[in-house]
């Protein structure tokens, strides 16, 4: 009688190796699965590199398929530098690739109608400023905003001083990250197009080395993200293009926000403040972002104000200290401006 083992054994031999485009994508596509279909969840280690793989003129036969997924993303997670050269740069590490993967697998799987030219969208954040900028810059220690933006692109709105105020829009590619839905809703979904994109457009705003453009790429897509309403496939794209940016990890230990925990997955910017996408551990749905400090540092200084003059007395920051924290409380279409619902 054949097992399981042999079988497998048959229907891997001659397959061909798996190219490069396939990669990570691959992997975390399987690990994704693998979750929902509750196969013991497996360590994962450092980035692997997968090349892909397809599947000659076969079938495996019922209920072997998810063990031939389960063991196929086991090899990927676990040999490390599969298909890498020495010299490429890396994206997320292992865990955080994945963690990126489940959160556009959830975010492609929300139903969504596109709003009519004549609609609005509506979105409402939580902030939570840092006790320095408080000080500083007389920020209140937590504000709620509400914006909308009037689907055509032609205007936005939000509330100043307790009243609704409506303002025309400058054309959405004149700014950057674009703001206007009709630019957004039209964005790539392959990450590897939207990066491409994106970097287009960064070359007037002050980029001149590669962790710089990296830097600005990864706040550009969390600008984009907590931001504004989007298409659940543009949504799925900019996390799958998160991940491909080199530096990118994920915390060791879930973050506390708004009294629930949340996984966090970012990079380190400009050498002194990890920025981080705040995920719901359960769903991996996008649900805030945040800024700490990694090492003590004095701001406010010509050294962490590089582009223009400072002003009033340096900052002392310490290692741990939250610069700022946003938490996504509503976003959804709506008929006109000053709508919640």
């Amino acid at each position: 009688m054949t097992d399981n083992i042999t079988i497998l054994r048959e229907c891997w031999h001659g397959v061909e190796p798996p190219s490069p485009d396939a990669q990570d994508r691959a992997r975390a596509a399987l690990m994704a699965r693998i979750a929902r279909t509750d196969v013991a969840e497996v360590p994962v280690r450092k980035r692997v590199k997968a090349r892909g793989w397809r599947l000659r003129g076969w079938t495996l036969r019922s209920g072997i398929a998810t063990v031939a997924a389960a063991a196929l993303a086991v090899g990927l997670v676990t040999v490390g530098g599969l298909g890498k050269g020495p010299d490429e740069p890396s994206g997320a590490s292992g865990s955080a690739a994945v963690t990126f993967e489940l959160a556009a697998a959830y975010a492609e799987a929300q139903p969504f109608t596109p709003p009519r030219p004549d609609q609005w969208t509506y979105v409402e954040i939580r902030v939570v400023n840092s006790d320095a900028d408080v000080r500083s810059k007389g920020l209140k220690p937590e504000v709620t905003t509400q914006r909308w933006r009037r689907a055509d692109g032609k205007q936005a709105a939000e509330i100043v001083d307790g009243a609704l105020q409506i303002f025309d829009e400058p054309p959405g590619l004149t700014r950057f990250p674009p703001t206007d839905y009709p630019t957004l809703a039209g964005l790539p979904t392959n990450p590897h197009a939207l990066l491409d994109w994106l970097r287009a457009r960064m070359g007037p705003f002050n980029v001149d080395t590669e962790e710089q453009r990296n830097t600005g790429l990864f706040n550009a897509i969390s600008t984009i993200l907590r931001d504004n309403l989007l298409p659940p496939a543009v949504t799925a794209a900019l996390l799958r293009a998160a991940a491909l940016i080199p530096g990118v990890d994920q915390a060791p230990r879930q973050v506390n926000i708004d009294g629930r925990t949340a996984t966090a997955v970012g990079r380190l910017q400009d050498g002194w403040r990890q920025e981080d996408l705040l995920l719901d551990p359960g769903s991996h749905e996008f649900i805030g972002y945040r800024s700490v400090a990694a090492k003590d540092i004095d701001l406010n200084t010509d050294e962490t104000t590089p582009a223009g003059p400072v002003h009033g007395e340096p900052i002392h920051v310490k290692k741990g200290d939250v610069q700022v924290m946003l938490t996504r409380l509503a976003g959804r279409i709506v008929n006109a401006a000053g709508q919640t619902s």
